[in-house]
């Protein structure tokens, strides 16, 4: 599996032919794909002069210790006030983001903050198009959390005898995928006996299953931060 400086590397190389100086990311797991950092808040700005993530004290010490090579700055105050005036004070003048990652009041206080000296350019998809192209061992970490997700069916369905409730199998289905050792699952899991399986995003009930009913179990996990459905 590529390491975070590999991916990083492959980032940086891209950002002239976007004409940027830098890129800011927003969202969790491409910031995750590119540094290790696994935090639930933060904001990380790449360029070619060095990768910083922006975040609050509660992950600081988590921000170093997930990272290599990575700045850690400490925010002051909101988020994106404090990302805007780190880079009023870094030498990149044209920072792209992703426009379905930054609402518009997050980009009015970037705007604020960082000055009339940084120009703020759409860059759309451009960690996404790096995480399309899965190496060797990205799809190995895949097919283990789909066997993880079908030894899960299985035992699932050694419960499914009347008088079972929905919500039984469910809660069961996730236990053993922790136990197994996911680190949940990958979305809701659907568990409908009956006339509920036409449901096509039935959350599991309290109803019990009857003899000779229709059974949908649709779930996945995530093992390695890699989903399986």
């Amino acid at each position: 599996m590529k390491t975070p400086f590999e991916r990083l590397r492959s980032l940086i190389s891209s950002l002239p032919a976007a004409k940027i100086d830098a890129l800011l990311i927003t969202k969790p797991t491409n910031w995750y794909y590119l540094t290790g950092f696994s935090g639930e808040s933060g904001a990380l700005v790449v360029s070619r002069k060095g990768t910083t993530l922006v975040t609050d004290g509660r992950f600081i010490a988590q921000g170093r210790g997930e990272t290599s090579g990575v700045r850690i700055h400490e925010q002051k105050g909101a988020l994106f006030e404090s990302v805007g005036q780190f880079l009023k004070v870094s030498h990149s003048r044209r920072v792209g983001f992703d426009p379905s990652q930054v609402t518009v009041g997050q980009l009015q206080s970037l705007e604020k903050e960082a000055g009339a000296r940084v120009r703020w350019i759409p860059a759309a998809g451009k960690v996404e198009s790096l995480r399309m192209r899965k190496d060797p061992g990205e799809l190995a970490q895949m097919r283990r959390a789909a066997i993880l997700a079908g030894e899960v069916v299985e035992q699932a369905i050694g419960l499914l005898k009347p008088g079972i409730r929905e919500f039984e199998v469910g809660a069961e289905i996730e236990y053993q995928m922790r136990k197994k050792g996911a680190s949940g699952p990958a979305f809701e899991t659907i568990v409908a006996f009956g006339e509920r399986a036409a449901l096509p995003h039935a959350r599991p009930t309290a109803k019990r299953l009857r003899k000779n009913e229709l059974v949908v179990l649709d779930l996945g996990a995530i093992l390695g931060h890699y989903c399986s459905d």
